[in-house]
């Protein structure tokens, strides 16, 4: 009966436990240097966003804006990216895949990077 009642209990606190991604207050710059004050929503991102969706005020709809659109973006008190133009090296992980040359082969992305630490060297 005690293993029963307990494990009601943890099934009923644990639908109580979900992450909801939520929009929070921010900005964005887009290409033609215009900053425009928006709700990102912010999905905590292990990788570098390749989009973010946003609205213009709490109750409008979402859009989307991509690293082509955006120059920089950021949510005020947690994050900030900066979209920059970086080179890449994309050689296989395949051991037989790979080539002789001694020289990385780089390619050039955009990217929107996380800004770990401003200062005078960001």
């Amino acid at each position: 009966m005690k293993k029963q009642l307990l494990f009601l209990l943890i099934a009923v606190f644990s639908f109580n436990c979900y992450s909801q991604v939520s929009f929070d207050k921010g900005y964005y710059i887009n290409n033609s240097d215009q900053k425009i004050d928006c709700f990102i929503k912010n999905e905590d991102w292990n990788y570098n966003p390749t989009e973010i969706e946003y609205k213009l005020t709490e109750n409008s709809e979402e859009k989307k804006a991509t690293i082509k659109t955006v120059k920089e973006f950021g949510i005020y008190n947690i994050s900030k990216y900066i979209g920059t133009e970086v080179k890449i090296d994309r050689s296989s992980d395949n051991r037989n895949k790979l080539s002789y040359d001694k020289k990385a082969i780089l390619n050039e992305e955009n990217h929107l990077l996380k800004v770990l630490k401003e200062g005078q060297a960001n």
